[in-house]
């Protein structure tokens, strides 16, 4: 048996222990960091650019990668690029093909190459199916798109205009529907300012879907441009004791140097009843305005409605009942410049629910008994390219709403704040916000005017002026949307005007001066004791 000293034992022990503590440990080399902010940018058909920081110190080079759907994780790198390299472009790829871009450091010490950091999904568009902008109009009341589409199998393939305010847009963002694609030509689309907030600058870009992708025009920068000054008129209070829960001013201000005289009665439609009324037999039994003032119960302040020719031009409701419903009145209408042309709209609608409270939309109603109500109009411009029929999600999606007296006609004069008319025309001289295709002598001048409004609180105003005579010369639409506005209406739309303009006052009989030749109408609104 062999034996060992313990002693010494313990001294190797100790020994070992020491050599081993005291070895030099090996030499390192630092990893090189990874690159970062990877970009690409497509710059032809088939050449895309991939751009990245740099963040490495003492590298040898950069190796770019290039992998495809489907591939494996692992590929060999493309080439090597220099030392503080920071661009690349690849070459000879795929329209439709969806790739991978790869970089990684390298350094002449295998241990210390950076990680590959990679830039995935992107897909190399069809240049042939990009959109173009090639103008771009900004007032206050729309934004004007003109771009082209071209090499498309399906002529309806959707397309439009996308806004956003953060970031680029994409379609789920602020979305435009375009009308019918024109292949290859100019396609002009109007974006009413009622999708766009006053002041804000977004990016916007034109879409088009291709099968189940999306390809995009490059963004632009818009805003839409500021609205007109409100109008200030000084207004006074009328007393007129048989119309209680109802305020009437009058006005004989200058209007923009011209004079004129003018009548607003305003009430809460939660303390006195706002009801429509309507004649449901042709022009030659229609009643003046103060003869169905006269002869409704409890009525209170009463005006002209709707526009119409042997029947109401839109939608009427009354005590929640449709009045009528004539197909190429609600849905459609015809071109202003007498060619006979149908063109598919919306139009503007007033009125309240069965509990008072008061909202304004655009409607559409494709068959009887159907009715969709809309945040936004179809933004149908004469001689422009047509839109499809408006339907549940077209222009946007319908909202929910049982109006119980209210009517439409139009156009909308002011909404959500923003005046939302103008007389710019189009190349081919017909009014860029005519959205309902209204006859060129509702639509222009300085007429007698009437409308009805919403004020930010859920009151209801009924506006007249008087036009065409020495003592007040009228006003545009444009104008009485600002003078709207002032007296603190949110929500204005436009009523029959000229010879059906006229306001009845219990007490006080008709307020304005026709010399009594006020017209008989088919439709008056007004103000009812409940």
């Amino acid at each position: 048996m062999i034996m060992f000293n313990t002693k010494f034992s313990a001294f190797l022990l100790a020994a070992a222990s020491f050599l081993a503590c005291t070895k030099p440990a090996p030499e390192t080399k630092p990893v090189l960091d990874d690159a970062s902010d990877l970009q690409a940018e497509q710059l032809t058909l088939e050449s895309v650019r991939l751009t990245w920081q740099d963040n490495a110190q003492g590298e040898a080079g950069y190796r770019v990668f290039l992998r495809g759907e489907g591939e494996g994780y692992h590929v060999e790198p493309l080439t090597t690029l220099s030392a503080d390299s920071e661009i690349y472009t690849f070459e000879g790829l795929t329209a439709g093909e969806v790739c991978d871009f790869g970089v990684q450091a390298v350094s002449d010490d295998i241990t210390a190459h950076s990680s590959i950091v990679w830039l995935n999904g992107f897909k190399v568009v069809d240049w042939t199916k990009k959109p173009q902008v090639t103008k771009v109009d900004a007032t206050y009341a729309y934004v004007a798109v003109s771009y082209k589409i071209a090499n498309l199998p399906d002529a309806t393939v959707e397309h439009g205009v996308c806004f956003s305010a953060e970031g680029d847009p994409a379609v789920g963002d602020i979305k435009v529907r375009g009308p019918e694609i024109r292949q290859g030509t100019e396609i002009m689309l109007v974006v009413p300012n009622a999708y766009l907030e006053d002041g804000k600058e977004y990016r916007m870009s034109v879409y088009v879907r291709d099968g189940e992708e999306y390809m995009y025009s490059d963004p632009q920068t818009v805003k839409l441009a500021g609205q007109p000054a409100t109008l200030e008129l000084a207004w006074e209070k009328q007393e007129y004791a048989g119309a209680e829960g109802v305020d009437i001013y009058k006005t004989v201000s200058q209007l923009n140097g011209r004079n004129f005289n003018a009548w607003y009665a305003v009430a809460d439609p939660s303390l006195v009843e706002f009801k429509v009324l309507d004649t449901p037999v042709g022009r030659a039994d229609c009643k003046t305005v103060a003869e169905q003032a006269e002869a409704a119960e409890g009525c209170l302040a009463l005006i002209n409605g709707g526009i119409y020719g042997n029947y109401h031009i839109g939608v009427i409701f009354t005590d929640g009942e449709p009045q009528e419903w004539v197909d190429n009145v609600y849905n459609n209408y015809w071109s202003p410049t007498g060619d006979g042309t149908l063109w598919n709209i919306t139009r503007p609608i007033i009125g309240v629910d069965r509990n008072g409270k008061a909202e304004a939309y655009w409607t559409a109603s494709p068959a009887y008994g159907t009715y969709y109500y809309y945040t936004a109009p179809l933004p149908t411009v004469v001689g422009e390219a047509k839109y499809p029929e408006a339907s549940a999600g077209m222009p946007v999606q319908s909202a929910s709403w049982e109006p119980y007296n209210a009517l439409s006609t139009g156009p909308m004069l002011l909404y959500d704040g923003k005046c939302c008319i103008n007389h710019e025309k189009n190349a081919a001289g017909n009014y860029m916000t005519n959205y309902e295709c209204w006859a060129l002598d509702i639509y222009e001048g300085c007429p007698d005017r009437t409308a009805v409004g919403i004020t930010a609180d859920g009151k209801i105003v009924l506006f007249i002026c008087d036009g065409r005579i020495d003592a007040s010369q009228g006003a545009t639409h444009e104008e009485v949307a600002m003078i709207m506005k002032a007296i603190g209406c949110v929500h204005a739309m436009n009523l029959d005007g000229g010879g059906s303009t006229g306001m009845w006052v219990k007490d006080a009989g008709m307020v304005n001066h026709m010399d009594g030749s006020w017209r008989a109408v088919k439709s008056t609104l007004g103000f009812f004791s409940k």
